[in-house]
């Protein structure tokens, strides 16, 4: 029994140990030319999920940061405008450093900001005392004007019908007056503390950015920081170059505003060109608000007058639209005229009055992302 089954075992393992025979295939014949060619996949075929993958990124971040702008409102618009004036800064050191090279970036952004609070403190020490006469002759012809409006519009019934939209005592009331003081010390005591550290922050942003620019790319993979480097610095070029034009616009409604009030013989004509000069920075908002002021001051003086102070108003601002605006953004960044209406309107929406002055700019980073980001990089279109 013992002996059948070593000669089995011994049987199979001949068996096993026998080579298999595989059977060899015929070689294949090389291609002839008149055989049809394979057609490799293209560009846009093979990479046409990871442009889709790109966009749907691209959509969820944005949305992530529009809650994140609604959760964290006030902090996030003092981050922005901290960042508005560091690049303000570098604006100025730049055009510094073009007429002396040699100068390192910190030594331009330290000239640039005394030169920038230096401007400031000459304006104030040598206009600020006619100033602030014209201010107080323009608080105490404001109330008289609202007045003198009022009475007109009562004379009407169209008059009557707009006034009913307004409150019947527009005089402030006196009953919680310390209710008011409080709340009107609070709000300056936040705007003050606002405006030290978007001073302070922008300064130091503006002396050192590649030390916060390096943090920041560096959350990016190491193959895409060079990238991420590159549209952060096209941001920053474009964000200076909005408020050079912006700035230089700004001016020239501010100086022409004051001209045409002074030769059609308007008092307080640099105020009222002050003040349009602040407001203007606001778009489409901010210049019907900043010829209130002048309307009711020409109102106070001489109702017929009027229509000459709007003609003023109305005569600069065309001449800001028609040749100001285009003649800058042909030097420095270029926006469609529906897209600042529409952001505007979406900034003031969401953030109310500060969303409205940074919406601009804040388009402006937004187009600049999506040029860089999604067109040229995911689309592969150049924009030559």
């Amino acid at each position: 029994m013992i002996r059948y089954i070593q000669r089995k075992i011994g049987l199979s393992s001949r068996k096993a140990a026998q080579p298999l025979e595989v059977p060899r295939l015929a070689p294949v014949p090389p291609l002839k030319e008149t055989d049809p060619q394979p057609t490799p996949l293209t560009r846009a075929e093979y990479s046409y999920p990871k442009k889709v993958t790109i966009a749907v990124g691209i959509t969820i971040i944005m949305g992530m940061l529009v809650l994140l702008l609604w959760a964290s409102q006030s902090i996030l618009l003092l981050g922005f405008g901290t960042v508005l004036f560091a690049v303000l800064l570098r604006a100025i050191a730049h055009s510094i450093q073009k007429l002396s090279p040699q100068l390192s970036d910190r030594w331009g952004v330290g000239i640039a900001t005394l030169l920038l609070f230096g401007s400031i403190g000459g304006f104030i020490t040598y206009a600020a005392p006619h100033i602030s006469e014209q201010f107080t002759t323009l608080t105490e012809k404001i109330p008289p004007a609202i007045e003198q409006v009022e009475s007109s519009l009562n004379q009407s019934g169209v008059g009557r019908f707009v006034l009913s939209y307004f409150p019947s005592n527009p005089q402030p009331q006196l009953r919680n007056t310390f209710g008011q003081l409080t709340g009107i010390v609070d709000g300056l005591f936040v705007f003050i503390t606002y405006l030290l550290v978007i001073l302070a922050g922008g300064f130091f942003l503006a002396i050192n950015p590649k030390l916060y620019v390096s943090g920041f790319v560096s959350l990016f993979p190491i193959p895409a920081r060079q990238r991420a480097h590159q549209v952060i610095g096209r941001i920053a070029k474009k964000l200076e170059g909005w408020l050079l034009g912006q700035f230089i616009a700004m001016l020239t409604v501010g100086l022409l505003t004051w001209i045409g009030l002074e030769i059609i013989g308007v008092p307080l004509a640099l105020v009222l060109g002050v003040i349009i000069f602040i407001f203007d920075f606001v778009p489409f908002i901010g210049p019907l608000v900043g010829a209130l002021p002048g309307i009711l001051v020409a109102f106070s003086y001489d109702p017929e007058s009027v229509i000459w102070v709007a003609l003023v108003y109305i005569i600069v601002q065309q001449i800001e639209s028609l040749l100001v605006v285009p003649l800058v953004q042909q030097q420095t960044v270029s926006l469609p005229p529906t897209l600042l209406m529409l952001g505007a309107l979406l900034g003031g929406a969401i953030f109310g009055l500060p969303g409205t002055v940074i919406a601009i700019p804040a388009l402006v980073v937004m187009i600049t992302l999506v040029q860089e980001v999604y067109i040229k990089d995911t689309l592969g279109d150049p924009m030559e």
